[in-house]
């Protein structure tokens, strides 16, 4: 199956042509104007509001999926999440609120954080995408997208404001969530003083794409064939391998995928 990804860090480019020629685009975190944003009373949206109604509408459109990056969403009249909504051809499927907070930036000041992450299925002509997100410095905590791929994920999607200082922990940590889980990974970085590079790695590890011209590349458009992930585990399949070491005895993840292939609906290692 070939997924055609476009990273869109500019939203005016969401006017343009050649939206159509995708099947899935992603937006940075806080798209809607960042942490500056928030700084002056702005960037606020409820969930149906003219901003996400546009890009609901160009999802329906253009018969395509958008991941809205990032906004400030309530929950409640004294909350709010940093959210990011999957829209997919004029629906929302899925929501997830930002499970860990960065207190370097404020984040405590600016959201509550989210407690539960899944995947998600978009279906891309006639094939399905098991989607995983987690947002920025969810990055950090492995733990979080290894429990994405115990569902069963394809392609881990990460809208970030990842500043170009640190842009080798992003890199590497990217990276690293790719090889460790052998799926694909996208993290869809801000342009500007806030943001940096933005990078796609494969199953293996090996960089598909990187872009970092923060005045020109509003819109880039990269490809990925996802038999690609079969073919990573031919040689090894690190999920089955995998030991958890508990206070009891060591939980073995191949014995645990053998019997969800035998329809047996059993907690994930470590969960309750």
């Amino acid at each position: 199956m070939i997924l055609r990804i476009a990273l869109c860090t500019d939203l005016r480019r969401l006017e343009e042509r050649r939206v159509g020629t995708v099947d899935f685009i992603v937006l940075p975190e806080l798209a809607d104007g960042g942490y500056a944003a928030l700084t002056r009373g702005e960037g606020t949206h409820a969930p149906r509001d003219e901003y996400f109604r546009h890009l609901l509408e160009i999802s329906r459109r253009h018969h395509l999926v958008i991941v809205a990056g990032s906004a400030r969403v309530p929950v409640n009249a004294q909350a709010a999440a940093n959210t990011s909504f999957v829209f997919q051809r004029g629906r929302t499927v899925y929501r997830y609120d930002k499970i860990h907070l960065f207190r370097p930036t404020g984040d405590h000041r600016w959201f509550r954080a989210g407690t539960q992450a899944r995947t998600t299925t978009i279906r891309i002509g006639n094939g399905r995408v098991r989607l995983g997100l987690i947002i920025c410095f969810d990055l950090r905590f492995p733990e979080l997208a290894r429990r994405l791929t115990f569902q069963g994920m394809d392609l881990l999607v990460v809208p970030a404001r990842w500043p170009a200082v640190r842009a080798d922990a992003w890199r590497t940590l990217l990276k690293a969530r790719a090889i460790e889980n052998q799926v694909f990974v996208a993290g869809c970085n801000a342009a500007g003083m806030e943001g940096g590079p933005s990078c796609v790695f494969d199953p293996r590890g090996a960089r598909i794409s990187e872009v970092g011209d923060q005045t020109a590349r509003g819109w880039k458009v990269f490809v990925l064939n996802l038999e690609a992930r079969r073919e990573a585990k031919i040689l090894y399949d690190t999920l089955r391998d995998a030991v958890f070491k508990s206070p009891g005895a060591p939980y073995r993840m191949g014995k645990f995928l053998k019997q969800q292939e035998k329809g047996k609906q059993l907690p994930a290692p470590g969960s309750s």
